[in-house]
């Protein structure tokens, strides 16, 4: 504190009553008002410390494809049944059989269809009888009418018993017909030649109509069927070296088809793929298989915190050398559950902001705490 002595000045006014005059005061006021303003400016100028960010590595991008293992099976196969339902008699061929178009594969018990087709031919016989019948009943009355010794309802009745009769006859032969179809169908042949691919029901079964008793494979076109996740499923590369098994030889596979449905209990579709043909070779129906899958080239990824905007519009920010933060634009091409999927010409492993990108800008300075980072070391520029 300034002590004010009372002493007089030049003027010969007292010192105190010179700093108490009222322009004394405004100008003390003036150099006060001055001083903090000189403080506050001073204060502004006063530089914050960087940001404290987390960090990240752009991670690879390739999608690595484990094997998958499966069995041969032909490309067109009919699963082959009999017409009518009935006790198989006899499985005449084998599992892996080679059979000709029209060679037979099996035979159920015809008893009781011999026994339909007798009863049929019997009625078929009564109802020609009775035709033969109704056609005479029916001259006579005719004639008599012309003679004027049959009534008009005599003769329509006689053309309507005619007609009755020849429609029972019509329908005897039909029911004849159907007989003897069915016990032609008891003997199973070959649709088409092929190979026997599989044998679904044995003698003595009792199978219905339509039911598969022989699977029977065409020609020697070959497929690989294998189970495939379903979370693999719209990632599934449509080429793979095959090798099936015991052979070293690889022979290229290609994607076909999906079975179109998902197995409820082990979440799997059922995929096929076109086998190509090599001498050296063998595909055996039922053999197993070995895909192997090349590595599949997806979008870089990177931790969905790292994205700065949306679509083509986004950005991440670059850590440089010096400390410094680049933004860098990518195009985000899909969202996961907590990384990103990016096209850039950033390379893999460039260190990116991770964690607080809303609140940086262009060339701004950053420092990176050692521990925050994921999967990258401190750098020299790294500044605790």
């Amino acid at each position: 504190m300034i002590e004010l002595k009372h002493s007089r000045s030049a003027g010969g006014l007292p010192l105190r009553n010179r700093l108490t005059s009222p322009g004394s005061v405004i100008t003390t006021g003036l150099v006060l008002a001055m001083a903090i303003a000189g403080c506050q400016k001073q204060g502004a100028e006063v530089e914050l410390p960087p940001p404290v960010v987390r960090v990240a590595n752009i991670a690879p991008g390739t999608l690595a494809q484990p094997d998958l293992t499966g069995v041969i099976v032909a490309k067109t196969q009919s699963a082959v049944g009999f017409q009518v339902s009935g006790r198989i008699d006899e499985r005449v061929v084998k599992r892996g059989a080679r059979v000709k178009a029209g060679e037979v594969l099996a035979t159920l018990d015809d008893a009781d269809f011999k026994a339909k087709l007798a009863a049929a031919q019997a009625q078929g016989q009564q109802a020609q009888a009775e035709a033969r019948f109704a056609q005479q009943n029916f001259t006579r009355v005719q004639s008599l009418l012309a003679k004027k010794l049959a009534s008009q309802q005599e003769y329509d009745q006689a053309k309507s018993n005619l007609q009755a009769a020849k429609a029972n006859e019509q329908a005897s032969q039909a029911q004849i017909e159907q007989a003897r179809l069915a016990l032609g169908y008891t003997t199973l042949k070959a649709p088409f030649a092929g190979v026997v691919a599989a044998v679904d029901a044995d003698q003595g079964a009792v199978v219905s109509a339509g039911q598969p008793v022989v699977t029977l494979a065409a020609g020697d076109a070959r497929q690989a069927l294998v189970a495939v996740p379903e979370q693999r499923l719209f990632r599934l590369p449509h080429t793979a070296q095959a090798r099936v098994h015991g052979q070293s030889t690889a022979i290229e596979a290609t994607f076909a088809s999906n079975e179109g449905e998902v197995d409820p209990a082990s979440r799997t579709w059922s995929v096929r793929f076109d086998l190509a043909t090599n001498p050296s070779v063998k595909t055996g129906l039922g053999q197993s298989i070995t895909l192997t899958f090349p590595k599949q080239t997806v979008p870089k990824s990177v931790p969905i915190t790292a994205i700065l905007g949306q679509g083509s519009q986004a950005a991440v920010f670059v850590v440089q050398q010096d400390g410094t933060v680049r933004m860098q634009p990518v195009t985000v091409t899909r969202l996961e559950r907590e990384s990103a999927l990016i096209s850039t010409d950033l390379a893999t492993g460039t260190r990116i902001v991770a964690l607080g990108v809303n609140r940086l800008h262009d060339g701004q300075r950053v420092r990176i705490q050692p521990g925050l980072g994921t999967d990258t070391a401190p750098s020299p520029e790294d500044v605790p």
